[in-house]
C-alpha cells in the first residue's frame, strides 16, 4: 500500500473509492475545481496529473489496512465508485462479485458510521430492476435482478437504506445508465469500440438485429449528478441517464457522423440475456435530485471522438 500526502483546506474532505477509474477521475477533477480536498482509494497507481490536494491510498479495499488508511484522512463524505461492474464476469464469479460489491460496501458504511461521515453516495445500476422489456425504468420499480452483478448492487442499495434508516446517514444510490465520454480509452464498452474502429478503419460487431435500445449518458452529466447528491444530502435511489434512448444501429450511425468514418457493422448472434431495451425516465431525478442531463448524444460523441484522436 502506498500513500501520497496532500495539503488540507477549510473544506470538508471527500473520499472517492475507485477514483483512478473512468468516472472516478472525472469526479475527482470536479471536486478539485471546487477546492475540495480528496482522498482517492484505488488499486491503480496515482494519476500523475493530480495536484497536492489529492491524497492517494493505493491498494485493495478488501484489505483492512487500506480502508483504515483511507478513513484516517477524516473524510466527511464518501463517493463509492469501486465495484465489480462486468455482468459476464459476475456470472462466472458470483462469490467474488459479492465480496467486492456487498462486503466492501458494508465495511465502508460501518467505517463511515463510526467516523462522522454525513453523506454516502454509491454508483448503482438499473440492472437492479432486471429485465422490464421495453417498459420505462423508474426508481420506484421493484428490485428483481437477474444477474449476480444486479443482485449485489441491489443488496448494496438495501444496506444503504438500512444505514440511512438506523443511523441517519444520508445514502444515495445513483443508478447510472451507459456512461461514455473522454477518459474511457481503456474501456471495452460499445462507444470506445466504435471510436477505435473509426481510428483504425475497422468495423464493429452488433448483436442481433441491432434494434435493442440503450440509454447513453455523458460523463459530465454523471459528475453533475454526483455533486448534486453531495450538495443536497440526497437520500435514496435515483436514475441517472440521458432520458433519451437510441437503438444500437442508431448509435452506430451517430458515431459515423461524429467521426466521419464508415464504421462497418457485422451482425452476430446475441448472447443469452441480451436486454431488449434500457429506457429510463429521469424526470423523478429532476424533481428529487435536481438532475437534468445537458449533453446530447451528438455533442457527446463529438467530444469523445476528439479525445480519442488526441490519445
Amino acid at each position: 500500500m502506498a500513500e501520497q500526502s496532500s495539503t488540507d483546506s477549510g473544506l470538508d474532505r471527500v473520499l472517492v473509492t475507485g477514483g483512478a477509474g473512468f468516472i472516478g477521475r472525472a469526479v475527482v477533477a470536479a471536486l478539485r475545481e471546487r477546492g475540495v480536498p480528496v482522498t482517492v482509494v484505488d488499486r491503480e497507481a496515482p494519476d500523475p496529473g493530480w495536484d497536492e490536494g489529492v491524497t492517494v491510498v493505493t491498494g485493495d479495499l478488501a484489505e483492512q489496512e487500506v480502508c483504515i488508511a483511507a478513513f484516517e484522512t477524516r473524510p466527511r463524505a464518501v463517493i463509492h465508485l469501486a465495484a465489480m461492474t462486468s455482468v459476464l464476469r459476475s456470472v462466472d464469479a458470483p462469490m467474488r462479485t459479492f465480496a467486492e460489491n456487498v462486503t466492501i460496501t458494508q465495511v465502508l458504511l460501518e467505517l463511515s458510521r463510526g467516523s462522522g461521515v454525513g453523506q454516502f453516495v454509491m454508483a448503482s445500476t438499473n440492472a437492479v430492476v432486471g429485465d422490464v422489456g421495453t417498459s420505462t425504468i423508474t426508481a420506484d420499480l421493484p428490485l428483481r435482478p437477474l444477474t449476480p452483478y444486479g443482485g449485489t448492487k441491489a443488496a448494496a442499495e438495501m444496506l444503504l437504506s438500512a444505514y440511512s434508516g438506523s443511523y441517519g446517514l444520508s445514502t444515495a444510490a445513483l443508478r447510472f445508465t451507459n456512461v461514455y465520454g473522454p477518459g474511457m480509452s481503456h474501456k471495452d464498452s460499445f462507444v470506445p469500440r466504435l471510436m477505435r474502429a473509426a481510428l483504425t478503419g475497422t468495423g464493429v460487431r452488433v448483436y442481433g438485429d441491432g434494434l435493442q435500445r440503450r440509454d447513453l449518458v455523458y460523463i459530465d452529466d454523471v459528475v453533475a449528478a454526483v455533486l448534486l447528491a453531495l450538495d443536497n444530502g440526497y437520500d435514496g435511489p435515483a436514475v441517472v441517464g440521458s432520458g433519451s434512448s437510441v437503438s444500437v444501429l442508431e448509435l452506430v450511425e451517430a458515431a459515423r457522423v461524429a467521426t466521419g468514418s464508415p464504421i462497418p457493422a457485422e451482425h452476430v448472434d446475441a448472447p443469452a440475456g441480451e436486454m431488449p431495451a434500457v429506457v429510463v425516465d429521469v424526470s423523478a431525478s429532476a424533481d428529487s435530485l435536481g438532475y437534468k442531463p445537458t449533453v446530447s448524444l451528438t455533442d457527446g460523441l463529438s467530444r469523445t471522438w476528439q479525445y480519442f484522436r488526441e490519445q
